[in-house]
C-alpha cells in the first residue's frame, strides 16, 4: 500500500513538473518578417487614373526593391497580440506607397483569445470618424500533411487551410513549440506557426519567423474593447460601401477589369 501511495505521489510530482514546463513554454515573444509580393500592373489598376502618373514610378521602384514589414507576436498561451513594428524593416523607405498603406491598415495590433475553440481574434480599425472592433472566430479547417521541412532552425510540418472562406493559406508549424498561435489571425495548429503564406487581392503575403524568445515569466496581454463591434463580413460590407463612395467622388477612375 505504501509503495502504491509512493508511486502515486511520484506521478503527481512528475505531472506537476510537466505542467510547469508546459506553462513556461507558453510565454513567447516572436518576431516575424512579412514579405509582400505584388504584381505591378495589377496594382496600378487599383489606383485612380488621375493619380497613376504621380505614383507609378515610385510604386514600381518599391515593388522591385522588395517590401518587408516587421511584426512582433506576444503570447502567454491564453491571449496574444500581433503588432507591427513602427520602424519599417530592411531600410524600406518610410515614404513607400505600399508600406504606408500597410502601416495604416495595421495601425492597431491583432489580438487573439486563445482559450476559445476556434480562437477568437480582435482588431481595432479606424475608418474616418468611426472606429470598429472586428471580432471573429475563424475556422481555418486545417489539414495537416506528411510534408516536413526545416525553417528558421525549427523542424516543421506543413498544413493547409482556408481564410475568410475562400483564401487558401499554407502554414508550417513546429510541434516542439506548443503554443497554438501564429501571425495575424492564424492559429489552431498543434504548434507555433513558423511560416505562413497566402494570396489576396493580387498580393502575396509571406510571414516567416525571424526570432523567438521563450520566457518563464507570464506576459500580460489585454484584449481591446473600443469601437463598434462587427464581424469580418459586416466590416467588409462597410468597407465596400466606403469604397463605392470613394470611387464616385473620384469620378470612377479605378479599373474594374
Amino acid at each position: 500500500m505504501k509503495k502504491l501511495l509512493f508511486t502515486f505521489a511520484l506521478g503527481l510530482i512528475s505531472t506537476s513538473f510537466t505542467i510547469a514546463q508546459d506553462n513556461k513554454s507558453q510565454n513567447i515573444e516572436a518576431t516575424y518578417i512579412n514579405e509582400i509580393k505584388l504584381d505591378y500592373e495589377a496594382t496600378m489598376k487599383t489606383i485612380p487614373q488621375q493619380l497613376r502618373s504621380q505614383v507609378g514610378d515610385l510604386l514600381k521602384a518599391e515593388i522591385d526593391a522588395g517590401i518587408f514589414m516587421t511584426y512582433h507576436l506576444k503570447s502567454n498561451g491564453k491571449n496574444s497580440s500581433f503588432k507591427l513594428e513602427e520602424k519599417i524593416n530592411n531600410s524600406q523607405n518610410s515614404t513607400g506607397f505600399i508600406a504606408q498603406q500597410m502601416a495604416a491598415m495595421d495601425k492597431h495590433p491583432y489580438y487573439k483569445d486563445l482559450s476559445t475553440t476556434p480562437s477568437t481574434y480582435y482588431k481595432e480599425v479606424d475608418a474616418g470618424v468611426k472606429q470598429y472592433l472586428i471580432k471573429e472566430a475563424p475556422n481555418f479547417n486545417w489539414k495537416t500533411t506528411r510534408e516536413k521541412a526545416e525553417i528558421a532552425g525549427y523542424k516543421v510540418n506543413k498544413a493547409e487551410g482556408v481564410m475568410m472562406d475562400s483564401i487558401k493559406v499554407t502554414a508550417w508549424y513546429a510541434p516542439e513549440i506548443t503554443v497554438k498561435d501564429g501571425p495575424q489571425t492564424l492559429s489552431g495548429l498543434p504548434g507555433l506557426i513558423i511560416k505562413a503564406e497566402y494570396e489576396s487581392s493580387n498580393a502575396k503575403m509571406i510571414f516567416t519567423l525571424k526570432e523567438l524568445k521563450i520566457s518563464d515569466k507570464e506576459l500580460k496581454v489585454n484584449l481591446p474593447t473600443k469601437g463598434t463591434l462587427v464581424s469580418e463580413k459586416e466590416f467588409m460590407e462597410e468597407m465596400l460601401k466606403l469604397q463605392a463612395q470613394f470611387k464616385e467622388m473620384m469620378g470612377g477612375g479605378v479599373d474594374t477589369n
